[in-house]
């Protein structure tokens, strides 16, 4: 204000009625210190408004001239500041009386104060609105509520009362300060609950106040007065909608009488937001403009605005069903408005076949943004109302499941799938079809596929793309639980041409999801980085957070795997704020396991302290796949921290979430940590090790492979047998390298002990030897290298299984044609050593030469 008028000549503060623009006048007046011409009320007295400004201005009046020759005569000559308070129902006498004297005053300036500005050119307009209600107007109402009750309690209960009833008056001053003028007989949540009939409640008590301050119900019908017939009819029409509405859903409400909503605005009857283009009638003008409507007239309103939600309904679902960045943005800015007449058709039981048809298009609307728990809510109030046709039945079974609870969610959906069927609906059976097999591939994933497989089958024989592309990537999420990354993949390429069609930001995020998760796992941590920022960045760019936590998750893991712990830490902290606003299907789990995830490399006791956490969130929920991540870590945590029988315990919790989805790659690394758990507990379970290096060999899980080799050279310390485990550690560090990662926690911890053993039990020389000969084994060849270093296991005298893997590995290689020498050097041992084995074995399978050999093999072996 004080910058206004350090600039302009003529500033007009503009707001509904109670908003304080009089005192907002007053005091920015008496701040800049100037002595003001005159403070003209014109709201209180009667007479024209010339006489009123001319005998506050302290100026006697001439029988020759009119009152505004001679106000003109006598501040023509004058500075200041002249402010006209209350201008609204003289507005027309007021701007001709602002104008003369912006024209022949050059040294008066004019503040108004209006409820509609004075429409004059060059006129500087300032909107005021209500208080903060969990601000200023908290602390305004508090502050006069102790004025009348000075033992008004203190604590959160009376501060929270305080905004609650400040959300309902809109912050308005003046509706606070009668609320709290209740304070000196009534406690707070009594106001609070009164607040139910707030026009009738606030009523003042001072006998001097204006007659628009006397009461919150004066003060509106001030305002309305300033309007006519027409503009009251839309009024009370646009009070059916609570809330935020653009200018289609106004017109629509208002039968398309678009001057009478421009007059409302002006008259501050309905607030305007240029930034957000959208409209709102304060909650307390609501309620005086829902008095105004007649039964027969609220019933045509509510018509109105339920036709048209379907109708934008409607248009937005093919839209939605590719993810349109600017379709969502228009629902989005339309939520309060498209609620309100969901809500308002299931009060009235009226226009509720509408209702069901725009909840079935929106289910995207509002699982694309994150808000499942709203749209849930929708469908089950419409859902009560009538029978739910297919359509219908999907949307609610969609957002249950969306909205985290699956067990509701499974159930509604083959509920949605039976509907479909009866009715011959094949496309909302395949899209209740995939529902089903998301709920149960949580607990089943194998158990789900044969569902999600039937469920890409229906929706590519009926055309619908999103169908399809959903089930495929679900069925490869399904996998992915399973540690079947190859088939995870050959799912998401499947997907990849409807993906192409439908180009839709969310499903491009799970794709990227997919890949990153496979990436991670196998140590292809660059190609994990790259498809998770890509997900995120997709994912978020809509509002969805499901998609955004899949994306993110294998992102963190790259990241701490690669030895970025304080980016990963910076990557979630950031990303934590947007899942606060943006809640959803396992959301809450997966931040608390990605917290784990970015805890792992840090001190031991509070990674710990994380890990226990996400595993009682993953448990608590019903989601083994975070379940046995969280296991792992808690394990591991507890292994550094020197509970042994702690980090056994979370093994073989590991163990059981592990198959409970099926996934070998988390029981080998669960049997890996139980056997480093063992060693220190006197029981290593050293044949469950070397079973799980190799298995995880075979799927490819390099970095479980590299932890492997650790683990067993840790068991080939305990046996005595120090260069083999320098040769195996040797082989960890060269595949880490490759990867281009840190040690694992796990690792780290088993180095801290079996690195010194190793080096004090051999020399420098050979310790270096053994080294550089274990740093030239690949992962195959180490993982070899590993199972003939086990040492002596019972075996029969003769016959195939009585070969030691080392002799198995010799008559492998003799059978592709090696000499001695050649088997040797693949095997880390002599030519000699060779034939000794060669002789051990010609006399267990009874053979007699090499080519006697290789054809038992190749029999063998076929």
């Amino acid at each position: 204000m004080r910058r206004l008028l350090a600039g302009e000549r003529l500033v007009t503060v503009v707001g509904p009625g109670g908003c304080g623009k009089t005192r907002l006048a007053a005091e920015t007046v008496a701040g800049n210190g100037v002595a003001p011409l005159s403070f003209v009320e014109l709201a209180a007295g009667q007479g024209p408004v010339d006489d009123r400004v001319l005998a506050a201005c302290g100026v006697r009046d001439d029988p020759g001239r009119t009152a505004r020759e001679r106000l003109l005569e006598v501040l023509a000559g004058r500075t200041g500041l002249l402010v006209l308070d209350n201008c609204e129902h003289v507005r027309d006498d007021a701007a001709a009386l602002a104008r003369d004297l912006l024209r022949h005053c050059p040294g008066v300036r004019v503040l108004a104060t209006s409820r509609v500005d004075l429409g004059l050119p060059g006129e500087a307009v300032l909107p005021l609105g209500g208080l903060d209600p969990d601000g200023e107007a908290a602390a305004l109402l508090l502050d006069r509520a102790r004025q009348v009750q000075p033992r008004l309690p203190g604590g959160s209960a009376t501060e929270s009362a305080a905004r609650e009833i400040c959300r309902l008056l809109d912050g308005l001053p003046l509706a606070i300060e009668l609320a709290a003028a209740h304070a000196r007989s009534l406690p707070l949540p009594a106001i609070r609950e009164a607040m139910g009939d707030r026009l009738g409640f606030l009523v003042g008590r001072d006998p001097t106040a204006l007659p628009q301050h006397r009461s919150l119900a004066a003060s509106i019908g001030w305002s309305v007065e300033l309007v006519g017939p027409a503009e009251r009819q839309a009024l009370a029409a646009l009070s059916v909608i609570e809330g935020r509405f653009g200018l289609d859903a106004a017109l629509a409400v208002a039968d398309g009488d678009r001057a009478a909503l421009e007059h409302l605005v002006d008259v501050s009857l309905v607030q305007y937001d240029a930034v957000d283009g959208r409209y709102l009638v304060l909650e307390t003008v609501r309620e005086y403009a829902g008095r105004l409507l007649a039964d027969d007239a609220r019933a045509a309103a509510g018509n109105r605005l339920i036709g048209w939600t379907a109708a934008v309904a409607a248009g937005a679902r093919p839209g939605l069903e590719h993810g349109d960045v600017a379709v969502l943005r228009r629902i989005a800015a339309d939520d309060d408005a498209i609620g309100s007449a969901l809500r308002g058709a299931v009060r009235s039981g009226r226009g509720l076949d509408a209702a069901a048809r725009a909840v079935a298009d929106l289910a995207f609307a509002w699982s694309l943004r994150g808000r499942c728990a709203l749209g849930r809510t929708h469908a089950e109030e419409v859902c009560a109302t009538v029978d739910p046709p297919p359509p219908l039945a999907w949307a609610r079974a969609f957002l249950t499941v969306y909205s985290g609870d699956l067990e509701a969610g499974l159930a509604l959906a083959e509920d949605a799938a039976a509907r479909a069927a009866a009715a011959g609906d094949d496309r909302t059976l395949g899209r209740a079809l995939i529902l089903t097999g998301m709920a149960l591939g949580f607990v089943d994933p194998a158990g789900a596929e044969p569902l999600l497989t039937e469920a890409a089958e229906r929706a590519a024989r009926v055309g619908d793309d999103w169908g399809t592309v959903e089930a495929l990537q679900v069925l490869a999420y399904a996998r992915l639980f399973r540690g079947d990354h190859a088939g995870a993949l050959r799912a998401a390429d499947e997907a990849l041409p409807g993906l192409a069609r439908l180009e839709h930001p969310q499903l491009r995020a799970w794709d990227a999801a997919i890949r990153a998760t496979a990436a991670a796992a196998q140590g292809q941590y660059a190609g994990a980085v790259a498809h998770g920022e890509e997900g995120r960045a997709l994912a978020m760019s809509v509002g969805e957070p499901v998609s955004a936590v899949g994306a993110v998750l294998p992102l963190l893991h790259a990241l701490v795997a690669t030895g970025r712990a304080d980016r990963a830490a910076a990557e979630l902290a950031a990303f934590r704020s947007f899942l606060v606003t943006h809640p959803g299907l396992g959301t809450d789990t997966a931040l608390t396991l990605g917290l784990a995830v970015v805890a792992a490399p840090g001190p031991a006791a509070p990674a710990g302290i994380a890990a226990a956490r996400a595993l009682t969130a993953a448990t608590d929920e019903g989601t083994p796949a975070f379940a046995v991540q969280a296991a792992l870590l808690q394990g591991t945590a507890r292994l550094r921290d020197a509970d042994a029988a702690g980090a056994a315990a979370a093994a073989a919790e590991a163990q059981r979430w592990a198959g409970v989805v099926g996934d070998p790659g988390a029981r080998c690394a669960a049997a890996l940590l139980g056997c480093a758990a063992g060693r220190e507990l006197g029981a290593p379970r050293a044949e469950e090790a070397h079973e799980a290096l190799a298995t995880a060999a075979e799927l490819r899980l390099l970095p479980v492979v590299a932890d492997g080799l650790d683990v067993v050279a840790g068991l080939a310390v305990d046996a005595g047998r120090p260069r083999p485990a320098a040769r195996l550690q040797a082989a960890a560090d060269r595949l880490r390298d490759a990867l281009g990662a840190v040690p694992s926690p796990l690792a780290a911890r088993l180095r801290e002990t079996d690195g010194p053993a190793v080096a004090a039990a051999l020399g420098g020389a050979e310790l270096a030897a053994a080294r550089r000969e274990g740093a030239a084994l690949d992962a195959a060849t180490a993982v070899a290298y590993a199972g003939r270093a086990r040492g002596r296991r019972g075996r029969p005298a003769s016959g195939w299984e009585s070969l030691t893997p080392t002799e198995r590995d010799v008559v492998a290689l003799v059978a592709r044609g090696l000499t001695n020498h050649g088997v040797g050097e693949q095997l880390l041992i002599t030519a000699g050593t060779v034939r000794t084995h060669l002789r051990s074995v010609f006399a267990k399978l009874g053979v007699a030469n090499r080519a006697e050999l290789a054809a038992a093999w190749s029999r063998q072996d076929a």
